[in-house]
């Protein structure tokens, strides 16, 4: 049972132990966000935190302490790899808030404002080569799955051994992997609007601590996102990790014959970059969640003589 929950729960440990030790060495030094954003940024990473706690939960309902109704956690499983996808939209939505609204009262501005005013290029490398890792995955298992026999899913993954002889198991397959997508380009919309909605309105009259505010926004959104693509790529890791463990033995005259899969090789990498995905993509996601406390950082104040 330990190691159950070591394998389930140690990774999202680590991420949330780890984010805590930057915020007390860092981030605390850092100003804290604005009261409205500070309240939404705190809801925001609560929420996903507790969404890939959930997610991962949903193939153990031994490690609850209290009953959860079977359906609920089969329709969990059925869409373990979509959940943290789907709370992360709603995260980097909630990160978006309060949206601001055109005002006649800003400053004027003759440099033009795009999605990326306010980002800086290298915040979406790491976004961009995760995105393109999912992808190749997608089609790598995608294509090796098969229609279940018995549900006709393409959940299924076979391997001819000769001799009439096959073994199987489940992939992360077109069933799993098409959802997903959709889900991913959501999330990638979401985040365009978001740094839609932060660069159009007009600068405040504070234009120094407005373009501030917008920088820090902006980076929480794209941090959000790679935290999601972080914690979805550690489910689908792990999902590769299983299907690659798979072995089968077969008795011979000449004595027993061990089999496994094309690609078992690949079983420990796939099992450390799980736990890799997973514990950075809570850390990243308790970080935002983390830059709602308040900073120790010290204002400079005007004391009359």
């Amino acid at each position: 049972m330990a190691t159950l929950y070591l394998w389930v729960l140690g990774p999202t440990a680590v991420g949330i132990l780890a984010a805590g030790v930057w915020w007390v060495v860092r981030g605390r030094k850092s100003a804290a966000p604005a009261r409205g954003v500070r309240w939404t940024a705190l809801a925001a990473g609560l929420l996903v935190v507790l969404g890939v706690v959930v997610a991962r939960l949903s193939g153990a309902s031994a490690l609850l302490p209290f009953d959860v109704p079977a359906g609920v956690f089969t329709v969990l499983w059925e869409n373990r790899f979509s959940v943290p996808l789907l709370i992360g939209v709603v995260g980097v939505a909630l990160l978006v808030l309060p949206v601001r609204r055109r005002g006649g009262r800003g400053t004027a501005d003759l440099t033009r404002r795009s999605l990326v005013s306010f980002a800086r290029p290298r915040w979406f490398v790491a976004p961009g080569v995760l995105l393109l890792v999912l992808l190749v995955i997608t089609l790598a298992t995608g294509a090796a799955s098969e229609p279940d026999p018995t549900t006709g899913r393409y959940t299924a993954y076979t391997v001819e051994l000769g001799g009439e002889r096959s073994m199987g198991t489940t992939i992360y397959g077109w069933y799993y992997s098409v959802p997903a997508l959709v889900v991913l380009g959501v999330l990638v919309a979401v985040m365009l609007l978001g740094m839609h909605l932060v660069a159009r309105p007009p600068l405040a009259q504070d234009r120094a601590a407005d373009v501030a505010a917008r920088v820090a926004t902006t980076r929480a959104i794209v941090v959000g996102v790679t935290g999601t693509l972080l914690a979805h790529l550690g489910l689908v890791f792990a999902s590769v990790s299983a299907t690659s463990s798979v072995r089968s033995m077969f008795t011979t005259s000449e004595g027993p014959v061990w089999f496994w899969t094309p690609f078992s090789a690949l079983e420990p990498l796939t099992t450390a970059a799980s736990i890799l995905c997973a514990a950075l993509g809570v850390a990243l996601w308790t970080s935002i969640a983390l830059s709602a406390l308040p900073s120790s950082r010290r204002s400079p104040v005007a004391v009359a003589a």
